[in-house]
């Protein structure tokens, strides 16, 4: 099992023949991935652990308040969950605030690098910075971990096999929520986009007209990117078992009400009457259906929603 420790001051002495990554790991996308498993082998080789260092919040989220690159793709949870299961046997959350982001590159390598970690070998991506305003660049980190004697390897971009041009970057799965295109977001993830939260009552208008949905308050830290407005293909989670399903996200234009909020509402296919309170559900997300529309009356939103759950039904049978 994992072990997680708030910040680096927390970390526990005796780590045995410690190999570090760096990074922020929004989203643990395929790039992500190809550092962590390789600092996993790494630790493997040596007989030691690997050791992952994170920030929470996001630094842009300190830095560049309600900007989209302040938007999480994982949460908290999500992103630990991920770590793990890549094999990280250690993380570092580290609490990041206007002190810590004022430390210089020297202070950083010295005080968590040498002294704490007593890393053996560190693994970092193609774009890799550290310290006040990134001054640290990677060539520094090279000159600095050869004088100390520390393995250092950088991992090169990552691109799409099926389209080299294709970047892997937490910024361009943004780019792709932003644009509804969850597809093109999931394909550099390397795994599906998703919502969590527990099912709560709602004014019960889906169940009246045929159509019940799971209403969902979402859960977990950090200020998670919010899907355009719209219908989309998802699959639902319930304890550990997956149900096709279709979720709209939004206002619900037909019946808005004035100040009604956005809301996530999610209607499970082909399904048994589930009496989901109070249960937490997942949301996986595989496709985007349309944008969230205002319809005439019930009559014409059922039309639709019976074209979606036909839509939604094809995707699931291919």
């Amino acid at each position: 099992m994992m072990q997680v420790v708030r910040g680096f001051h927390s970390l526990p002495s005796g780590l045995v023949h410690p190999v570090l990554t760096i990074g922020n790991f929004d989203g643990v996308h395929i790039g992500h991935q190809r550092i962590i498993r390789l600092a996993v082998e790494k630790a493997r080789q040596l007989q030691g652990q690997c050791v992952a260092m994170t920030f929470t919040p996001h630094p842009q989220e300190i830095l560049r308040p309600g900007q989209v690159s302040s938007l999480r793709i994982t949460t908290d949870e999500e992103k630990i969950e991920l770590l793990e299961r890549l094999g990280v046997d250690v993380l570092i959350e580290q609490p990041f605030d206007r002190d810590f982001a004022a430390m210089l590159p020297q202070e950083f390598f010295e005080k968590v690098i040498c002294q704490t970690v007593r890393a053996e070998s560190i693994v970092i991506g193609y774009d890799f910075g550290f310290g006040k305003d990134r001054q640290g660049s990677i060539q520094t980190l090279f000159e600095l971990s050869k004088k100390q004697g520390i393995e250092l390897t950088q991992v090169p971009v990552q691109t799409l096999e099926s389209s080299r041009s294709e970047v892997i970057s937490s910024s361009r799965v943004r780019e792709f929520l932003l644009k509804g295109q969850i597809e093109s977001a999931n394909a550099l993830l390397g795994h599906e986009f998703l919502y969590r939260g527990i099912v709560v009552h709602g004014d019960g208008r889906g169940r009246k007209i045929g159509f019940p949905t799971a209403n969902l308050k979402l859960i977990g830290t950090g200020t998670k990117f919010s899907l355009p407005n719209g219908v989309y293909v998802t699959r639902a989670l319930i304890e550990g078992k997956a149900y096709p399903s279709v979720t709209n996200i939004g206002v619900r234009p037909t019946f808005q009400k004035e100040n009604d909020g956005a809301c996530v509402e999610c209607h499970i296919l082909d399904s048994q009457e589930l009496d989901l309170y109070g249960h937490q559900l997942e949301i996986r997300f595989l496709s985007r259906l349309r944008e969230e529309k205002k319809f005439a009356g019930v009559d014409e939103l059922k039309m639709q929603i019976v074209e979606d759950i036909r839509r939604a039904e094809g995707v699931f049978k291919n």
